[in-house]
């Protein structure tokens, strides 16, 4: 459950847990960024 090399199998695969909050501001930007660049 937490973020390191080839938790997902494969030690390339790029994988992040978020919160709901940083995965919508996320897909909303294109890139990993914290919700208030969005809100602002």
């Amino acid at each position: 459950n937490r973020n390191f090399v080839g938790r997902m199998g494969h030690a390339e695969s790029e994988v992040y847990l978020a919160s709901p909050a940083v995965a919508a501001a996320s897909a909303v930007v294109g890139r990993i960024v914290h919700p208030e660049e969005v809100v602002s």
